[in-house]
Order: structure tokens, then C-alpha cells, then sequence
């Protein structure tokens, strides 16, 4: 086996141009995105449909919580339930919460304590860097929590002279939210030390009653690297959040939110150390890793604890790429990939309220192996093929594939892309396993079979204007298997069933931004949703908290030779379905949404070189609205800051 592989190698090499090739050397970062591929890969090369969210947007919208820059992406739809703090849910064409993979750091972050969910209440903007997003199926690049996409949140790293920066604002709401870090690079390293704090005093996110919900959030991340020899890199990054969020819960007589006593506490930390290797001019890389996700959710009910739950999962994981080019037979160039992760997830679930009755403790333990190719000829069409098969310890082992093709003609300024992918995704442990006593008694069904998922999508997009603007349009379409209802009602408790019949999404997706002039830029994005799945009776319905129409227009104007910034956003979220489950039974009914307008306005100014004064005012029209049945949200409010950096 090691001869044929060398024998293979050396004919490989032959082909080979030793011009640092590797494309995770390239120094036009802000053109690669790594998300969509086995390796860095070129916005230009990528089949999929992406978003890339840059530090300078971040910085424009001067949004505190990633879910308000999340609102706008395509095919992207945002659950608020309530003020500050309260669940956040992001479903991405019309696909579940659960089906949308996170990293932060790459590190797999969602939740398995919370149905395999990450809360994006939870993480803020200060010390991002960039943030990748890749639609449709990558569960043969990423494994069962990215049957629907994956949202890449990539933090800062230190780059040039140590730099200490901090910042602290304030308003509305009793808010408060400061920072600040040291970072800086040499020649053979990075570092990078960052912390934060949020509190604030909230509003009544219940319907009636006047007691606010507070929040509060404290997160520490770090990152470092060393590059011991010149073909040898080791990097390790850390993050842990802690917050405190006040609730409220459902009324036994109205179904309502009213106001309660009810708090939550949650811990996340979040680890990964992995060291690179290359060989042949960086040719042909490897790259071994190991990566700890733990979470723990504690609820309190009158200052007392009444349930726990925790998740911990271990991954270890080797890739290899082997980068060439075959200039002297066809003009193209060439990466292949090999790579085997494990995973070992662990769920622990304790009911102190009444006395153990609910109490679990399960594991999983999935081996996935993955081999992918891309190749791109003449410098035009671009093709990837990616096929991963997962051994699982508690289901039938699975096989997914993806594939993609992109085309360029540079001289029409067009761009052709197109993906097809089957993704799975694992029945989550509370839906297998979970028990909830009390007013809803939810039973878990250990009998569930994972979902399965065929969707492809096909788009274009052209440069207008001699490139100072761009359209795209992209169609998309899925069909959905085995979907799991997690919380149906079987006439006596709620449980988890798989639903016969299949679940159908389809949609456009439509971008357009303009550089209209040389101070003002524009940006707009619209989506048209239709997501159905069959009930009981095999009759398509609409799936809750989708909803068919959303759109953004963003307006950015630099001004005072760029020392100063204005931003206007306005976000639009039409009408959608959410259950409503009255008392005395809890039978499931409809009620619908309104649409609603959200309009922000941000601001910033350049004091000094290293200094800022920044601003913004959110839900400027003062918009009543709901993402969750019940669940109020705030109304116009106001936050003012400063931002400063310097280097001792």
C-alpha cells in the first residue's frame, strides 16, 4: 500500500509546477473563502451558492449580535424570540434549525444539550474577522449537522506590531457592552487574547405584565500559532462564553407568554489545537487536529435549579491535499483529498424538579471517512466532487456526495454555478431520548430514522457597469425525507415522529450591489421561500416560521476623506405560520405573523488616528413585530460607543 501510494506521488509530481501552489498559502486572503471546499478555494471557483460577511460590513452595520447580519443573508430566516439574549434560531431555505452546521474557529459549536442548535444569542460581533456561509447540502464535506448549509464565524488573529485595542457603549435598556484585547505577529508566530462583557436590563418579552428579562454575557477567546520549521505550523484556539438570561414561560390557562421567575444559565467552551504539514514546496499538505466542544444548561425556576442538561463532543480528524498542476498535457489545475475524523458525542440530561425522573445519560460515536476532487481547466470551468461514508455506533452507516461546477466568461463579466448533494442528518438525542415532565410532557422516540435530503441549485450572476456592479440569481430546490416532527401530539404526550410523505423546499435567491459612486455603495438581497411538508392526513402544509418573502437594502455613504460612516439598512420579513398550542390539551393550531420592517441606522467618526466614536439606532420606525408567537420584541432604541486601539 505505502509503495503504491509513493509510486503515485512521484508520477503525481512529475506534472507538478514548485511554485507554492498550496492555495493555503495565498496571500489574497479577502478572494478565498475556506468553507466550500476541502481547501481555500477562490470565490470565482465555487459551485455552491455563498455569502462572505466581511470585518468592514460588521464595522459599518455596527450590530452588537451576529443574528442581526445573519437576517440578511439569501434564504436566510431569523426566530427571535424575544429581547436580548432570548433563542435565536436561523433556518436556511426553509430547512430546520438543526440542519444548519456552525464553526467558530472550526470548531463545531452546535449544541448537542439543546437538539443539536446553536443559539445565536449567544455570540457576538467583536473580534470577527469574516464570516463564511455556504447553502445547500455540505454533509459530504462536514457530516450530518450540515444537511442545509454551514455558517463558518472566523475570529481575528494578531498580524504586525502588538496592538491593544478596547471599546465600551452604552444605551437603551440599561445596556452595556465593553472589551478589548492584545494581539500582534512575528515572524514565526500570532497571538491573540480578546474579552467582552454584555448586560442588559431587557423589556417584558412576555404579552402582558410589565418585569423585564435581563442578560448578561461574558466571552473570552484566544488564539496563537508557531511555525517551528518553514513547512510546520501548529495553531490552538479557545473561546468560553458564560450568560445569564431571564425568561419567561407559557401560561397553563392561556397558552401566552407571561411574565415568570424562570432564569437560564449557559457555559460553552470551545477548543482546537491542529498542526500543518507540507511537503514538496507545500504541495502536498497535511493537516492533523483535535477539537473539544462542551456546553452546559442550567434552568432556574424561582432562584432554585430544575433541570440540567450537558453535551461534550471529541473530534479528531487528519486531512491530506495533494495540490498539482498538468500545464504539459491539460491546462489544469488539480487538488485531491483524503481525510478520516472521529467524533465521540456525549449527552447527560438531570431533572432535579421532580426528583430524577428524567434523567439520561447517552453517547455516539461516528467515524466518517471523505475523499474529494476538484480540478479547474483553462482557467474557466470549474468542477469538485466530494464523497463521504459515516460508520455511526447507533444507526445504519451513510453515504453522502456532493458535486459542483462553475464557469466563467471573463469577456461577458458571467458567472454559471451549480451544486447537487445528498445530505443526512441524525435524529438529535432529546428527540430520541428526551423527557420532559410537567405541563407538555414531551416523550423522546428512540426509534427514529435520520432525515434524508436530495437538493440542488442553479444560478448566475453578472457584472454590470465595467464591474463597479454585480446581480446574481440562484434557484434552488430540495426534497426532504423522513422529516422529524419534534414536537407532535399523539392525543395523550408530545414526541418526536418521523413523517411519511416528503417535505418540499424550493426558492429564488436575488443579490445585486453597486458601487454607485466613489463615497457610496449599495447592496439588496430578496428571497421567495415555499417550504411544505405532508401531516397526518399526507397533505402538504406550510412549515412554521418560514417565511415566503424576505428582502434588505443596505446603504453605506464614506464621507470627511473616509474619517467618517454612514449606514442604513432596512430588512423586510413577510408574513409566515407559527404553532400555537392553547390549553386545556395543548392541540396544535395555526396562527399567522405579521410582516414587519426593521430599519437600522449606524454611524461612525474618526476622532483620531487610533480613535472612534461610533452609534447607531435600531428598529428606528419603532416596529411592533413577532418571529415567535407571543414573544414581544424591543421597540426603537439607541447605543452610543467608543473604540480605540494603540501599540505600546
Amino acid at each position: 500500500m505505502l509503495r503504491a501510494l509513493f509510486t503515485f506521488s512521484f508520477l503525481t509530481i512529475q506534472f507538478m509546477s514548485f511554485s507554492a501552489f498550496s492555495e493555503s498559502d495565498t496571500s489574497d486572503l479577502d478572494s478565498m473563502v475556506v468553507t466550500g471546499s476541502h481547501s481555500p478555494i477562490s470565490i470565482d471557483e465555487i459551485g455552491s451558492s455563498y455569502t462572505v460577511i466581511t470585518e468592514e460590513q460588521i464595522k459599518q452595520r455596527q450590530v452588537s449580535r451576529i443574528a442581526d447580519i445573519l437576517r440578511d443573508v439569501p434564504g436566510f430566516a431569523v426566530s427571535n424570540s424575544g429581547s436580548v439574549g432570548g433563542q435565536i434560531q436561523i433556518r436556511v431555505r426553509g430547512a430546520e434549525a438543526n440542519q444548519l452546521l456552525v464553526l467558530i474557529d472550526g470548531v463545531e459549536v452546535n449544541d448537542i444539550a439543546t437538539g443539536d442548535e446553536f443559539n445565536f444569542a449567544h455570540v457576538l460581533t467583536n473580534n470577527i474577522e469574516r464570516i463564511e456561509i455556504i447553502r445547500g447540502p455540505q454533509s459530504a464535506l462536514y457530516g450530518s449537522d450540515a444537511l442545509a448549509g454551514v455558517v463558518n464565524i472566523i475570529t481575528k488573529k494578531g498580524s504586525g506590531p502588538t496592538t491593544i485595542s478596547g471599546y465600551a457603549e452604552g444605551g437603551s435598556f440599561g445596556t452595556f457592552h465593553g472589551g478589548g484585547g492584545i494581539s500582534g505577529s512575528g515572524d514565526k508566530y500570532h497571538y491573540s487574547l480578546h474579552g467582552s462583557y454584555l448586560s442588559s436590563d431587557g423589556i417584558n418579552i412576555a404579552s402582558s405584565g410589565d418585569e423585564k428579562d435581563g442578560y448578561e454575557n461574558g466571552t473570552i477567546s484566544f488564539a496563537a500559532g508557531v511555525e517551528p520549521l518553514n513547512n510546520l505550523k501548529i495553531d490552538i484556539t479557545g473561546r468560553h462564553t458564560e450568560t445569564k438570561n431571564e425568561l419567561d414561560a407559557a401560561s397553563l390557562t392561556t397558552g401566552f407568554i407571561i411574565d415568570a421567575t424562570d432564569e437560564s444559565e449557559v457555559s460553552q467552551d470551545y477548543l482546537r489545537g491542529q498542526a500543518t504539514f507540507t511537503l514538496f514546496n507545500r504541495a502536498w499538505e497535511h493537516t492533523a487536529g483535535a477539537a473539544i466542544t462542551s456546553t452546559e444548561n442550567d434552568f432556574f425556576k424561582f432562584g432554585v435549579e430544575s433541570s440540567s442538561s450537558q453535551g461534550k463532543k471529541f473530534r479528531f480528524d487528519y486531512k491530506t491535499n495533494l495540490y498539482f498542476d498538468t500545464a504539459n498535457f491539460v491546462d489544469a489545475t488539480h487538488v485531491l483529498t483524503f481525510g478520516i475524523d472521529h467524533e465521540k458525542d456525549n449527552f447527560k440530561q438531570q431533572d432535579i424538579e421532580f426528583g430524577g425522573l428524567s434523567n439520561q445519560k447517552k453517547n455516539v460515536k461516528t467515524t466518517g471517512i471523505v475523499v474529494g476532487y476538484r480540478v479547474g481547466l483553462w482557467q474557466r470551468l470549474f468542477l469538485s466532487g466530494s464523497v463521504r461514508h459515516d460508520n455511526n455506533s447507533d444507526f445504519k452507516n451513510a453515504t453522502t456526495h456532493r458535486s459542483t461546477v462553475a464557469y466563467k466568461i471573463p469577456d461577458w463579466g458571467t458567472r454559471i454555478h451549480a451544486s447537487y448533494g445528498i445530505g443526512v442528518k441524525r435524529p438529535t438525542f432529546t428527540e430520541r431520548f428526551g423527557f420532559f415532565p410537567g405541563p407538555f410532557f414531551f416523550f423522546g422516540n428512540p426509534d427514529l430514522k435520520p432525515e434524508k435530503s436530495k437538493a440542488w441549485d442553479v444560478g448566475i450572476e453578472q457584472a454590470l457597469l465595467n464591474g463597479k456592479a454585480n446581480v446574481g440569481l440562484t434557484y434552488f430546490h430540495a426534497r426532504l425525507e423522513d422529516e422529524i416532527n419534534g414536537f407532535f401530539f399523539n392525543g395523550a404526550v408530545f414526541t418526536a415522529v418521523n413523517v411519511s410523505g416528503i417535505s418540499k423546499r424550493q426558492g429564488v435567491e436575488i443579490t445585486a450591489n453597486a458601487k454607485l459612486t466613489e463615497h457610496l455603495a449599495i447592496a439588496a438581497t430578496y428571497t421567495w421561500l415555499d417550504a411544505s411538508q405532508p401531516n397526518a392526513a399526507g397533505e402538504q402544509i406550510i412549515e412554521v416560521r418560514r417565511p415566503r418573502n424576505t428582502a434588505n437594502i443596505n446603504l453605506n455613504y464614506k464621507l470627511l476623506n473616509d474619517r467618517a460612516n454612514a449606514n442604513l439598512n432596512a430588512s423586510f420579513t413577510g408574513k409566515q405560520i407559527d404553532d400555537f398550542f392553547p390549553p386545556p390539551f395543548f392541540p396544535q393550531t395555526k396562527v399567522t405573523l405579521g410582516s414587519y420592517i426593521l430599519v437600522n441606522l449606524a454611524g461612525s467618526y474618526r476622532i483620531l488616528d487610533n480613535v472612534s466614536l461610533y452609534g447607531r439606532v435600531e428598529n428606528l420606525l419603532n416596529k411592533n413585530y413577532e418571529d415567535v408567537f407571543s414573544f414581544q420584541t424591543p421597540g426603537i432604541s439607541g447605543i452610543v460607543g467608543l473604540n480605540m486601539t494603540f501599540q505600546p
